[in-house]
């Protein structure tokens, strides 16, 4: 066996302190997952600079894991199971052989940091990715990725249901018998096309891992209903706005206008007839007759009864 492939062991209880477990640069070519599940406390894993080309079948048992570092290896594919991790915040790539991620991923919903720099990803999955540059990239690639895996994964059940439904029955008997040539012939050319058609499905298969169906991610879209109401809403709550704004200073300049006419006229006929005389002057000839007789008629009026009110009740 070339030494390259030589296993490297190393002793996991040394590497231990607190809750990190530091095997960076050991060249290891297998992950000593047992020893490191024993350890219940160990929640940061570091296995970067190491000759990993795989991470093995009982990797993702370790599901106590917070930071995992796999930075500067050789890994080809993770384990299609990677979304058993769920408690993974921070996942470090960098420098690997990936060309893409396995569709767990969309369990892994505590995702923050995400760092896939230097792997040949497949352009789909680039554009999922991006540049992972700076520490907000890498953020946004958690972010992304996690949601694109669970809309993919979600039109990947949803196809299969629709293959796997029964297919709809005729309703009446006519319907049923007058189609039965037809469904035959249909069937022979089907023979005839299965193999074709197996063909066709490895070919989508394929294509389907390569390519990558991308959904915008955290699109809040309202519907036309909702919007409609907001929109009849906003509009009432302007137009009450403005009436009750109309009222209220209809009110307040009515209330003025009454106030200062009371004043006006306790100071003509009670406290400066002068100031009456000069106003009347004012005033048109055709009204200044009625309303001399009138005001006149009620200065008498309210002098009557002051002086009623103000006699002792024996003289009445």
């Amino acid at each position: 066996m070339p030494k390259s492939l030589d296993k490297v062991k190393v002793n996991v209880k040394e590497r231990i302190d607190d809750e990190t477990c530091d095997l960076s640069l050991s060249e290891l070519t297998e992950v000593p997952v047992r020893e490191i599940v024993s350890f219940k406390r160990v929640c940061i894993l570091d296995l970067s600079s190491n000759r990993l080309v795989t991470l093995g079948r009982n990797f993702t048992t370790l599901t106590r894991l917070i930071k995992l570092d796999l930075s500067k290896n050789q890994i080809r594919a993770l384990p299609d199971d990677f979304g058993q991790l769920e408690q993974l915040r921070h996942l470090d790539l960098y420098n690997n052989c990936l060309e893409h991620v396995p569709l767990s991923f969309g369990r892994l919903r505590r995702l923050r940091y995400l760092d896939l720099k230097g792997n040949p990803l497949t352009p789909a999955w680039v554009k999922v990715v991006g540049s992972c540059s700076t520490l907000k990239d890498c953020q946004q690639a958690a972010k992304n990725t996690v949601s694109v895996c669970v809309n993919y994964k979600n039109e990947v059940q949803a196809a299969q249901e629709r293959q796997m439904a029964p297919p709809a029955v005729g309703d009446a008997d006519g319907s049923s018998s007058s189609n039965n040539s037809t469904k035959a012939n249909n069937n022979k050319q089907s023979k005839k096309t299965k193999p074709n058609n197996k063909l066709k499905a490895k070919k989508s298969g394929a294509a389907a891992e390569n390519e990558l169906t991308i959904k915008p991610v955290n699109t809040n879209t309202k519907p036309n209903n909702q919007k409609h109401n907001s929109k009849k809403k906003s509009a009432n709550g302007k137009w009450f706005k403005f009436l009750s704004g109309v009222a209220f200073s209809s009110l307040l300049t009515f209330m003025l206008l009454f106030i200062v006419n009371v004043l006006i006229i306790y100071m003509i006929m009670f406290k400066n007839p002068d100031i009456a005389d000069k106003l009347v002057e004012y005033i048109p000839h055709h009204y200044r007759d009625w309303i001399l007789t009138k005001t006149e008629f009620f200065r008498l009026r309210v002098t009557d009864w002051i002086s009623e009110f103000r006699t002792p009740p024996e003289e009445h």
